[in-house]
């Protein structure tokens, strides 16, 4: 994907999904000398990710000067044969002008979009890969009070087992145990099968014991 960031309007919030470009990415940040600053995580986020990555400093300062560097260097590399997904990061509803040209009244289309931060244009562009299903996934909502009551017993449940396997040679792997006992279908049957794969025959045995006579676990026998 490309994205063209009109740092000067969005700042560091425009920022925000840095850390899931790629190698296959363009990146570049369009700014001025009124804002020549951006934070050094965002910085080195970009610099890791292996993506391409341009910065355009703006030469003389004029309204909406930006705005035309941007839509000129977009221009520019559709020109140059860019075929993929553009993505301007502004909060300027100018750019809704330049969409509409490439989508709708260019002899060759293209798809543009408008975004308010990195991070909403990877969502919006909708490509079947492991980050847009892993940004689809964190962004997903839930009810505060029924989430906090899943927390909750998983805090319980590790108290439990810190307190039943202390002192015992299992008692760093008190995490590794609940893991085992977490999720659906955690049937007897597939607890047992589990503790004998994580610890073998002789301590897998042990640890299934230990939690089937724990009068505190039943819930998630």
């Amino acid at each position: 994907m490309l994205f063209l960031v009109d740092y000067e309007k969005v700042g560091n919030a425009g920022m925000d999904g840095c850390d899931y470009l790629d190698a296959q990415d363009h990146l570049i940040v369009f700014y001025s000398e009124a804002k020549k600053h951006m934070e050094q995580r965002s910085l080195e986020n970009i610099t890791a990710s292996g993506c391409t990555f341009e910065i355009c400093k703006l030469c003389k300062a004029g309204k909406n000067a930006l705005d035309f560097y941007i839509a000129s260097r977009l221009g520019e590399l559709i020109g140059e044969g860019y075929e993929g997904i553009a993505v301007v990061v502004s909060n300027d509803g100018g750019f809704g002008a330049v969409r509409d040209y490439w989508e709708h009244r260019a002899a060759h289309k293209r798809r543009i979009l408008l975004s308010s931060c990195i991070e909403d244009g990877i969502v919006s562009g909708n490509e079947s890969n492991e980050r847009t299903r892993e940004l689809r996934r964190l962004r997903e909502k839930f009810a505060i009070g029924e989430y906090y009551s899943v927390y909750a017993e998983r805090m319980r449940i590790k108290a439990v087992l810190q307190k039943l396997f202390n002192g015992t040679q299992y008692e760093n792997k008190v995490e590794e145990i609940q893991n085992m006992l977490e999720g659906k279908e955690k049937s007897s049957k597939v607890i047992y099968l589990s503790s004998l794969h994580l610890f073998g025959k002789k301590g897998g045995l042990e640890v299934y014991n230990k939690i089937k006579a724990s009068d505190a676990l039943q819930k998630v026998k």
